[in-house]
């Protein structure tokens, strides 16, 4: 029995440290970026490019098959060409031309072709291919730094819960040493009754703020370690601080928001849309292909006989009519890809505005949110020595706690939501590398 648990709980030791991890931002971004399905799907997209690339590239070799055919029949034209092709035709064929006994064959060839021009056919899809490839790297990219951005958004998360996990845990530790005192004097009769069960209400508000706040991490701890690959949940191996961050350059941001990724793949886009027009308008242009043939054929699977063709082929459309209609379509798809294109550099504009000014209101807010809790902090402790001298109730103790509380809860969101609109305007403008990652990682890897 000692054995069967001593076992148990060496199995069981991978799985407690998983449940326990701690990661620091850069350790949670890497490993959501190995994780991730949808940077996956994008890193196949671009594979599945790079492959069609290759494919258009290697159609201007042409190809070359193989033919194999057994055939039997008494068709007279079938009979008469099938006993040229064998060498079997004499003046005795010409006696049973109308009506030929069966002929049989079996046939072998080698048939090659190669194209001399296609109607710029070739060279458009070697383009698209090369476009297309461009528009999946940049999708994948972006895919990569989104994927950074939410494992940011859900670390700063963690963070955020378990710093006001820990304040209301304080808290409530203070308010019932308070408490203690007051039930003491209660008991002697030197505190009203009213203001000792009110006290105890606000100490019921906090625990339900602990209740609360504590489902809320474990949440945010889960979904965490499902983003980065450990199902055992994950915690923030650091703290929320103030960075001293500055003012964020809203021109070199702009600019460089211009060349996002998203709008980078829908240009290219775009331009495989041109390239299908041009396509359909040269389609009416020749196709010219060079081929050759190799055949033999026998009636016996013996002294094969063998022939061969070469020659240059031409093909034109003269006539049709759905030209037109194919036209105007791949014109509408290009007018529709241009718009795609200017919408999203509309949306990255839009969305870097946002951020920069959600990060100057948490970056002005941050000051005011600090004297807060200093003013909180200050009150709560001129009212504890008058409480002690029975100059003040404890029920206005622990509503001072109850403020301080919400105060410093006040100014932790504000360091959060700093840090993930900073985070938010990297994204918005294409900038929020492993460079700036492990910047921020670093910031928050102290605790205060």
């Amino acid at each position: 029995m000692k054995l069967i648990l001593s076992t148990l709980i060496i199995l069981s030791a991978p799985a407690l440290a998983l449940a326990q991890a701690e990661l620091s931002l850069e350790e949670a971004v890497n490993r959501a970026l190995k994780t991730d399905n949808i940077v996956q799907t994008e890193a196949d997209r671009v594979s599945g490019a790079r492959a069609g690339l290759r494919q258009a590239r290697m159609s201007r070799l042409g190809g070359l098959k193989l033919k194999g055919m057994y055939t039997d029949g008494n068709d007279p034209v079938y009979a008469f060409a099938t006993a040229m092709k064998q060498g079997t035709f004499g003046m005795a064929s010409l006696a049973t031309i109308n009506d030929p006994d069966p002929a049989r064959n079996y046939m072998a060839g080698i048939e090659a072709g190669i194209p001399l021009f296609t109607g710029f056919a070739l060279s458009n899809a070697a383009k698209m291919g090369n476009l297309g490839v461009e528009a999946a790297s940049s999708g994948y990219e972006r895919a990569r730094a989104g994927i950074t951005f939410k494992t940011t958004y859900q670390w700063l998360t963690v963070a955020l819960r378990e710093r006001l996990a820990g304040l209301a845990a304080d808290s409530i530790k203070a308010a019932e040493e308070e408490l203690k005192t007051a039930q003491m004097l209660k008991d002697k009769g030197m505190v009203l009754g009213s203001d000792y069960f009110g006290a105890e209400a606000i100490l019921s508000t906090l625990k339900g703020y602990q209740i609360n706040w504590d489902s809320a991490l474990r949440l945010e701890r889960e979904k965490l370690g499902i983003a980065v690959g450990l199902p055992g949940g994950a915690g923030a191996a650091g703290a929320l601080i103030d960075p001293g961050y500055g003012v964020l350059d809203r021109g070199a941001l702009a600019s460089a928001a211009s060349g996002r990724r998203d709008v980078r793949a829908l240009e290219k886009l775009a331009e495989i849309s041109k390239v299908s027009v041009s396509m359909q308008k040269n389609s009416v242009l020749p196709v010219v292909e060079a081929f050759g043939a190799w055949e033999t054929n026998s009636e016996s699977l013996s002294e094969f006989r063998d022939n061969r063709l070469l020659g240059i082929r031409l093909t034109m459309p003269i006539g049709d009519p759905a030209w037109f209609a194919r036209r105007d379509g791949a014109k509408a798809e290009a007018a529709m890809a241009d718009g795609r294109v200017q919408e999203a550099r509309r949306q990255a504009s839009i969305e870097l505005a946002e951020a920069l000014s959600n990060y100057a209101a948490a970056r002005d807010g941050l000051p005011v949110a600090q004297e807060t809790v200093d003013k909180a902090r200050k009150s709560l402790e001129l009212f504890r020595p008058l409480y002690r001298q029975g100059r003040q109730s404890v029920l206005e103790v622990l509503r001072a706690q109850a403020s301080l509380l919400q105060a410093e809860a006040g100014y932790y969101e504000t360091l959060y939501k700093l840090n993930l609109y900073r985070a938010q305007a990297l994204l918005a403008s294409e900038t929020l590398d492993a460079a700036a990652v492990k910047e921020l990682s670093d910031k928050l890897g102290a605790e205060n």
